[in-house]
């Protein structure tokens, strides 16, 4: 048998390349395998507090999204569902980062917050909203105050430095939120503090109870945050069975007591109610209401609370408590008070809050006193006194109440010279209507006929201008003589029924018509300013120029001097008529006719001062205005 060499070479090297070849086409097969790719990669920028997550079990976490080549296993299904069930809030998630891929799939980053495990983890197909592998988790959940823990207040049971819910007060309750922590390290410092508990609320996965405590006493509120309840003890005794536990409350919040106190009524009894119902509203006996007041107010000192008179919704509350337990009373918050200024709180004889006023003055530094030491009393500059002694009567305006005779006493002084500015100071006033006085009006004229400064106004009895005219024309037309009349001849001449003054009128009139239309208008055009020039300055004065402006020395704003021109008929006054000497065609010739204008003042403002004195009212006045029938 031949072996054919030759061939048998040309058939191996065959069987080779197709072997080649298809591990060429086979590699090229897994080659082609393809990866899912990252579109979109962004911070997330919602609120940290809703993407506090846990797991669904059905997805893992790797090193970047699970269909992206070289992800790496981070943690197992099996190991989220072991921590979607743990009862620590220490493995509490939070999502921080979002993804897409080009399949429409969506990633978050996530870490825990004891951040032992962070990476990426399957989120359904909507950004709108947690899916996949992960859910939206709730890690605390807050609850309504028992009466007990509303009424009561509360001391750190072992102060120290131990991080375990009970020693030291937190920002949040522990492990509630990513990265939040302790309020205080060491609460030491606040071992005599006492608390009042504002908030309640119990952690998802240990089901206990945190309260959030704020301290009675301001130099400790440095520790008001979260701890645990079992972490305090009680240190309020119950209410009496003769007492109502008041609970003062901010109006905008129901759950932050504010000041807490106990009223008490000898010979009470348990369960009874405080007041007396009245149809829809309940009443106060007027001590109980008065002393009310009066604890409340002294309670809310220094909290920049302020009550002041009962209100009836306050009333109703208090009328309807019962002895043996607790009401909230609701109260608000005043303005803060400028560093630069006084608040001058003004309270009845009986400590009834009327309103409050501040005093403030340029360069003033908070801490300072308002007044002076005068070796024996506290004191105020002079200026002080007016000013306070205006802007309180101001204050007092329709309230009933008043300062002694419109002034500040020396207590009063003395009260208001020991403030310090940035804080308050309290003054009683009284009910005794002091004696009032009038103030006078002079009207001063703004800026007319070419004056830029407001000047003073001139009453004159009128009716008319007191200024002579000048009628030319009398000597045969020429204009060169000229008859010379007042503006109160004129005025006499046209109202009177004698024969002799008509014809006067009637010659000063013809002596106008010998002149030719343009001799005519040439000359009124320097009669007529001039008469009305006369009229600028004067008024004719009003009945009465005095208004009610307070107490003698009370002072004043602009405004109310302003309101109070008005309503005594000041808001409007005029000049004295001034005639004007017009051309009249309508009979076909040139004619001279006689009328009457006047300027109409319209008050527009009124300067401060203090009652008892000249007020200055400033008056626009218009272009003038014809009078028919002066």
């Amino acid at each position: 048998m031949r072996f054919d060499l030759k061939k048998s070479l040309f058939v191996s090297m065959a069987a080779l390349g197709l072997f080649a070849a298809t591990a060429t086409i086979n590699a090229n097969q897994a080659d082609a395998k393809t990866y899912a790719r990252v579109t979109s990669n962004s911070k997330m920028s919602s609120d940290p507090t809703t993407r506090n997550i846990s797991f669904t079990g059905g997805n893992a976490i790797y090193t970047k999204a699970g269909t992206l080549r070289g992800a790496r296993l981070v943690a197992s299904t099996a190991t989220l569902s072991t921590l979607a069930n743990s009862n620590s809030s220490s493995d509490n998630f939070r999502a921080y980062r979002v993804a897409t891929t080009n399949r429409g799939s969506v990633y978050y980053k996530v870490v825990s917050f004891d951040q032992q495990t962070r990476g990426w983890i399957y989120g359904g197909k909507s950004t709108a909203n947690f899916g996949g592998g992960t859910k939206q988790f709730t890690t605390f959940s807050t609850n309504n105050l028992s009466d007990a823990q509303q009424n009561s207040l509360y001391k750190i049971a072992s102060p120290g430095i131990a991080n375990d819910g009970k020693t030291v007060t937190y920002k949040q309750p522990a492990w509630t939120q990513y990265k939040v922590g302790r309020q205080v390290l060491d609460s030491t410092p606040y071992a005599n503090a006492t608390f009042k508990i504002i908030q309640v609320g119990t952690r998802t996965r240990e089901g206990d109870q945190w309260v959030q405590v704020q301290a009675t006493d301001n130099q400790y509120s440095q520790a008001n945050g979260w701890i645990l309840y079992s972490g305090l003890t009680l240190t309020q005794t119950p209410v009496a069975d003769n007492a109502i536990r008041i609970n003062l409350v901010d109006s905008s919040n129901n759950n932050n007591v504010v000041k807490s106190f106990d009223y008490t009524k000898t010979g009470a009894q348990k369960g009874t109610r405080l007041g007396t119902q009245n149809g829809a509203n309940w009443t106060l006996a007027a001590s109980d209401q008065t002393q009310l007041q009066n604890q409340i107010n002294t309670n809310l000192s220094g909290t920049g609370y302020y009550v002041g008179a009962l209100n009836q919704t306050q009333i109703n509350a208090l009328g309807a408590a019962t002895f043996g337990g607790s009401v909230n009373i609701a109260v608000t918050k005043q303005t803060a008070i400028a560093d630069n200024a006084v608040r001058i709180n003004m309270v009845t004889p009986n400590g009834t809050f009327l309103r409050s006023v501040d005093y403030p003055k340029a360069n003033a530094t908070k801490g300072n006193y308002l007044g002076y030491w005068n070796g024996n009393v506290w004191a105020l500059s002079n200026d002080d006194i007016t000013n306070i002694n205006g802007i309180v009567n101001n204050a007092l305006t329709g309230t009933g109440y008043f300062l002694t005779n419109g002034q500040l006493t020396s207590a009063q002084q003395q009260a208001i010279a020991a403030g310090r500015f940035g804080d308050n100071v309290t003054i009683t006033v009284t009910n005794t209507q002091p004696v009032t006085t009038t103030t006078t009006v002079q009207p001063m004229l703004n800026g007319y006929l070419g004056s830029l400064t407001a000047r003073q106004m001139n009453s004159i009895s009128g009716p008319t201008v007191n200024t002579d005219i000048a009628i030319p024309g009398f000597a045969g037309g020429s204009g060169s003589d000229k008859t010379i009349v007042s503006a109160s001849d004129l005025y006499q001449w046209s109202k009177s029924s004698d024969t002799t003054l008509k014809q006067k009128l009637a010659d000063a009139m013809t002596a106008a018509n010998k002149l030719t239309s343009d001799q005519l208008n040439n000359a009124t055009t320097g009669i007529n300013p001039q008469a009305k020039q006369a009229a600028n300055l004067v008024y004719l004065q009003p009945n009465n120029m005095r208004i009610n402006l307070g107490a003698s020395g009370a002072y004043y704003s602009g405004d109310t001097a302003l309101a109070q021109a008005k309503s005594n008929n000041l808001g409007t006054i005029y000049s004295p008529i001034y005639p004007i000497i017009t051309q009249d065609t309508t009979a076909g010739a040139t004619q001279a006719k006689l009328t009457w204008g006047r300027l109409t003042y319209t008050a527009q403002s009124a300067n401060p001062g203090l009652s008892g004195g000249t007020v200055n009212v400033y008056y626009n006045a218009d272009n003038g205005t014809t009078v028919t029938n002066p």
